[in-house]
């Protein structure tokens, strides 16, 4: 009984090569897109130490503990990264409590106006999205002011 041993035939197996921006299929910018900007919220919303208060409760977190809350949900693309559609979170009011829709619009309201609200709601009924172009653009634009504010609050 002989030892039988194949030479070089194991395939490496490792990590696969990351896509370039350019390589990314819609879908997966926006994904890319919806963390970059998630994360600029929360670090853009918060005060020199990275803390902030949820726009629905009050509790007051740290920027890494925060969602970005949606009023408008992220299906409707047209409102998905506008800035006044969203803000601080803590996880139990955007994921527990369906994103307290009510005290958000009060929220909103107190902030922007009723007819900015109004405004706002009316956009993201009309449809719209964005092309990869675009997409490519908003992560370029906010990868860099996430950088800048994690700089200047002296965060990581």
């Amino acid at each position: 009984m002989g030892l039988y041993i194949r030479a070089n035939t194991a395939k490496k197996r490792g990590t696969p090569k990351r896509k370039s921006l350019d390589e990314k299929s819609k879908r997966e910018l926006i994904k890319v897109l919806d963390k970059v900007f998630s994360e600029y919220i929360r670090l853009e919303r918060t005060d020199g130490n990275g803390y902030g208060f949820c726009v629905t409760c009050g509790s007051m977190q740290f920027w890494r503990d925060f969602d970005c809350g949606h009023f408008i949900p992220r299906a409707r693309e047209a409102a998905r990264y506008d800035l006044a559609n969203v803000g601080l979170q803590c996880r139990k009011c955007n994921r527990f409590r369906s994103g307290e829709h009510d005290l958000f619009r009060n929220f909103l309201v107190n902030e922007y106006g009723k007819e900015a609200v109004e405004q706002m709601e009316l956009r993201s009924r009309l449809g719209g999205g964005y092309d990869a172009y675009q997409l490519r653009e908003m992560i370029s634009e906010y990868r860099e002011k996430v950088k800048t504010l994690k700089k200047e609050k002296g965060l990581r």
